[in-house]
C-alpha cells in the first residue's frame, strides 16, 4: 500500500510527511493555482525542487498539453528518478508520453475514467494510472463497480500500478480497500485523520495512566524506609 498526500500547500505537505505514513505528494495545476505556489517559489523548478527536498519518495508534476516543452525545460536539471511526470489521458497525451519516456521520466496517466483507456497506458507500460474515483462518483458514474472493471483490464503481468485519485472520504477509502486498491491519493484533512480513533485514544491513555501506576509502584519499593 502506498500513500500520497494530494496538495500543493508546503505547511500540509511538511506535516503530512511527519506523520510518517505519506510515500509520495501528488499535485496538478488546480492544486498548484489554490496554493498561490507564484507568492512563495521564484518559478517551478524551485518549487518542485523543495518538494524533493523534503523527504525521499516521489513527486508528481503534471504538465500541460500545450507547450508541454516549456515546463520540461524548467524541471529538467530535477532527480528523474523521483519525479513522475502526469499526463491525461487523450489522444495527444500518447504521443507526449512516449516522448518523455524517451527521456528517462517516469509517467502518471491521469483522469483516467475507463478500462479502455487503462489498456492503453498499461500497453505502453506507464508506472501509474490514475482513476478519478471521486470525480466518477459526482458524474454518477457507479465508481467501484468501474474501477473493478479498470484494475481487471491489466494483465496480472503488467508493471503499471492503478492509484485511486482525490478520495475525499472514510467511505471511499474503506470501498476501495475492499477491491484491493494498493495505491491511493489522499487530501490533508483526511490523511491526517487516517490514524487516529477515540477508542484507540482511550486506550493509549488508559495504557498510560496503567504504566505510572507501574512506576510508582517500582519507585516506591526502591524507596528507602527511614
Amino acid at each position: 500500500m502506498k500513500l500520497f498526500i494530494d496538495s500543493a500547500k508546503i505547511d500540509e505537505i511538511k506535516n503530512s510527511i511527519s506523520l510518517g505514513y505519506v510515500q509520495g505528494i501528488t499535485t496538478n495545476p488546480t492544486l498548484l493555482k489554490s496554493a498561490e505556489v507564484w507568492n512563495y517559489n521564484k518559478n517551478l523548478r524551485s518549487f518542485y525542487s523543495k518538494l524533493l527536498d523534503l523527504f525521499d519518495g516521489e513527486v508528481f508534476v503534471q504538465i500541460p498539453l500545450r507547450e508541454f516543452q516549456n515546463v520540461l525545460d524548467e524541471i529538467e536539471p530535477l532527480d528523474r528518478t523521483r519525479l513522475i511526470i502526469k499526463i491525461p489521458s487523450v489522444s495527444n497525451g500518447v504521443e507526449i508520453a512516449k516522448r518523455i519516456m524517451n527521456l528517462g521520466y517516469k509517467i502518471c496517466a491521469t483522469a483516467v475514467y475507463t478500462p479502455f483507456q487503462a489498456i492503453v497506458w498499461a500497453s505502453l507500460n506507464v508506472e501509474y494510472i490514475a482513476v478519478y474515483f471521486n470525480r466518477m462518483e459526482i458524474a454518477g458514474i457507479d465508481a467501484i463497480e468501474n474501477v473493478k472493471n479498470i484494475l481487471n483490464s491489466i494483465s496480472s503481468k503488467s508493471n503499471t500500478k492503478v492509484i485511486a485519485a482525490s478520495i475525499k472520504t472514510f467511505e471511499q477509502l474503506n470501498s476501495l480497500v475492499q477491491i484491493g486498491i494498493d495505491h491511493m491519493t489522499i487530501g490533508y484533512d483526511l490523511l491526517e485523520k487516517l490514524i487516529e480513533s477515540n477508542n484507540s485514544r482511550n486506550d493509549a491513555d488508559k495504557f498510560d495512566e496503567d504504566m505510572a501506576s507501574v512506576i510508582e509502584a517500582f519507585y516506591q519499593k526502591r524507596k528507602p524506609k527511614i
